[in-house]
């Protein structure tokens, strides 16, 4: 079998049949994770779609109609896996591939991320905290009624999210080192 990848210092050695090998496995990972974000977004959009009809506060129902638009956007495209071109596309092609979509959907993905903050300050500014917090019957005197009846859980939110745009960033930029890592193999194995 060849090397595809032969250094004189400590190195990775995978063999054309070990990158086919995580090809397939890159394949089979797609499915089930597609599936789960099937069902994450499904339980989602119910749960948000419901909220966007049932509640009586019209800011709380833009609030969560516009985010049932944001997640259906981000989360659509998704769903469509791209299949390797059968046996036709080698190996590594398939992974550079993979990674370079893996890069390009986290780095879209953050910059849309900020479409949340709207439905988050419709909801927040139409009472939503509020309400969730009598519904469940919370003692308007309790430190956590006060907290949800201000700017905390907009605040909280916007960090979350902050937090979020850092960590897809850092995914990006770690999909495009595995990127590099694969084209270097493919040179080296020349």
């Amino acid at each position: 079998m060849p090397e595809l990848f032969e250094d004189d210092g400590p190195s990775i050695r995978l063999t054309a049949d070990e990158l086919c090998a995580l090809a397939e496995a890159r394949e089979k990972l797609n499915k089930p994770v597609s599936r789960g974000v099937v069902v994450v977004m499904l339980a989602l959009a119910a749960w948000l779609l419901y909220n966007a009809v049932r509640l009586d506060q019209l800011w709380i129902r833009i609030g969560q109609a516009w985010t049932l638009g944001v997640i259906v956007y981000l989360f659509g495209p998704a769903l469509r896996p791209r299949r390797r071109d059968g046996i036709s596309e080698p190996c590594a092609q398939f992974l550079v591939g993979q990674h370079e979509e893996r890069q390009r959907g986290y780095r879209e993905f953050r910059h849309r991320l900020l479409l949340f903050i709207p439905g988050i300050a419709a909801s927040c500014w139409g009472g939503g905290p509020e309400a969730a917090a009598k519904a469940r019957g919370l003692d308007p005197a309790s430190w956590l009624y006060h907290f949800l009846a201000g700017p905390g859980p907009f605040v909280v939110a916007v960090a979350t999210l902050g937090l979020v745009w850092f960590a897809f960033g850092k995914a990006a930029e770690k999909a495009g080192r595995d990127r590099d890592e694969v084209t270097g193999l493919m040179a080296h194995s020349r």
